[in-house]
């Protein structure tokens, strides 16, 4: 699953570079950037609104396991909730990388 992953972005990077001279491909190009830049900020915005979402139903969770030192529900609810956070918004901070160029796209 990612080595087929790493050859889709593989191959889409080399046809972006190897026909940036059209001033037409230029364009399509910098309109492919700009959509996958929005559904990259949905994800974000989806992914705080469900981190708000997991980390209420944790405390949901501690509340309901009682004070008796028993919160591994809300413990694990609250440790998986940052960790989704965080891959999706990384998600979001590696494609800002790569498009900056400070992470080049190594090209066959």
């Amino acid at each position: 699953m990612l080595r087929r992953l790493t050859a889709i972005i593989s191959l889409g990077a080399a046809a972006l570079v190897t026909t940036a001279a059209d001033p037409d491909v230029e364009a399509a190009e910098q309109a492919m950037l700009d959509a996958f830049d929005a559904a990259l900020t949905a994800v974000a915005y989806a992914a705080s609104g469900l981190a708000l979402f997991g980390l209420v139903w944790a405390g949901f969770l501690l509340m309901a396991d009682g004070a008796e030192g028993r919160g591994t529900r809300a413990r694990s609810a609250v440790f998986l909730t940052i960790a989704g956070l965080g891959v999706a918004l990384s998600a979001k901070g590696l494609a800002a990388l790569i498009s900056a160029g400070v992470i080049p796209i190594p090209i066959p």
